[in-house]
């Protein structure tokens, strides 16, 4: 039931604006519609949730003085937990009294090896949250505009304040990545070991994306399929601010203003990928997570100076370049790792998403 509930108001949100869609098929109402997006926010905010909460739990104030980093950082971290509680509680009562069922939360498998590692997955988990809210905002009417924004912008609050932890940018761009449901749930369900409701939409397939060496250059990716090999017919999309830039996959060059996150994907044809055209029928594999630390401020005295990756496969492999791969076992050093929140747009999520 609660997945039926999102997956309708997700297929009808992609019925109303992504291109090619039948005209002949039925919206959901408004209502459900609501719900569906609700729900949607909720399960990945249950996600953010549990992480904040275990992570806290985990690291004391001597463990956080020994990574590098003061107690206040521990307590900031407390409150963000507070906060992400709240927002289950908001959209839990909200859901209730449109006479919704809010979902549950689904067991999850966090890598907490150590504090960076920590610090890392939850500066990734904000960012991504940002831009979760983006994507769905458009679906919903009236005050749940405002309800949701009201969470985005704390969201977005929260991911500069873990930014700077690294002395990386705080506010790269002008305006933040709006990104589709299934986008986000490619890169959350690999956090997710099960859940008390079926899921059926299947995330993109896990890409791999590694910055060069100095933060400017050839971006190398790689992922597993039938067209893994393929080079100049293939195409990379980078999605950051407001921004899309496109260029074969034999030519993926960073841009030289995405100073900040950025999403990677790969396509089979060279339509830009946007908040309003999801052209999700060519997307190949992705999205991968970047940071590219290489513009920070200054060098933090707690880790050196490295381009932090993350992949939609989520399972931290640390060096100069760091990534997250299935294992989810971080190795030691600055990691890096997704964010993730809640968005909307017609795709996926443990209880939402269409394609």
């Amino acid at each position: 039931m609660y997945f039926t509930t999102v997956l309708l108001a997700i297929a009808s949100l992609a019925i109303a604006t992504v291109n090619a869609a039948p005209a002949h098929k039925m919206k959901p109402n408004q209502t459900t519609v609501n719900i569906g997006v609700l729900n949607y926010a909720l399960t990945l905010e249950h996600l953010e949730a549990a992480f904040f909460k275990q992570g806290v739990a985990k690291f004391n104030a001597s463990a956080f003085d020994a990574a590098g980093f003061n107690g206040t950082v521990r307590d900031r971290l407390i409150r963000i937990a507070e906060h992400e509680n709240s927002h289950v509680s908001v959209l839990s009562n909200a859901i209730t009294r449109m006479k919704g069922n809010p979902v549950p939360p689904c067991n999850y498998t966090f890598p907490l090896d150590n504090v960076t590692t920590f610090l890392t997955v939850a500066q990734a988990f904000e960012n991504t949250g940002v831009s979760a809210y983006l994507g769905a905002i458009s679906a919903v009417n009236g005050s749940l505009i405002t309800s949701l924004a009201s969470i985005a912008t704390v969201e977005a609050r929260q991911a500069s304040f873990l930014n700077g932890l690294f002395n990386q940018t705080r506010f790269p761009y002008a305006q933040d990545t709006a990104l589709a449901p299934r986008l986000v749930w490619s890169l959350a369900s690999n956090f997710i070991t099960s859940c008390p409701y079926n899921q059926t939409l299947a995330p993109f397939t896990q890409l791999n994306a590694t910055l060069p060496a100095n933060g400017t250059g050839m971006v190398a990716t790689n992922f597993t399929g039938p067209r893994s090999n393929e080079t100049s017919t293939l195409f990379c999309q980078f999605l950051y601010g407001a921004k899309t830039q496109v260029s074969t996959r034999d030519n993926c060059t960073l841009p030289t203003d995405a100073i900040g996150y950025v999403y990677v994907l790969l396509t089979d044809n060279k339509t830009p990928i946007t908040a309003t055209n999801k052209n999700e029928t060519s997307i190949v594999a992705g999205p991968a997570l970047l940071f590219n630390t290489y513009h920070n401020v200054t060098t933090p005295s707690n880790s050196t100076n490295t381009t932090t990756t993350m992949s939609s496969s989520m399972s931290p492999t640390m060096s100069p370049t760091t990534t997250l791969s299935p294992s989810m076992s971080p190795s030691a050093s600055p990691s890096v790792s997704p964010s993730v929140s809640p968005s909307v747009s017609p795709t996926a999520s443990p209880t939402t998403t269409a394609s």
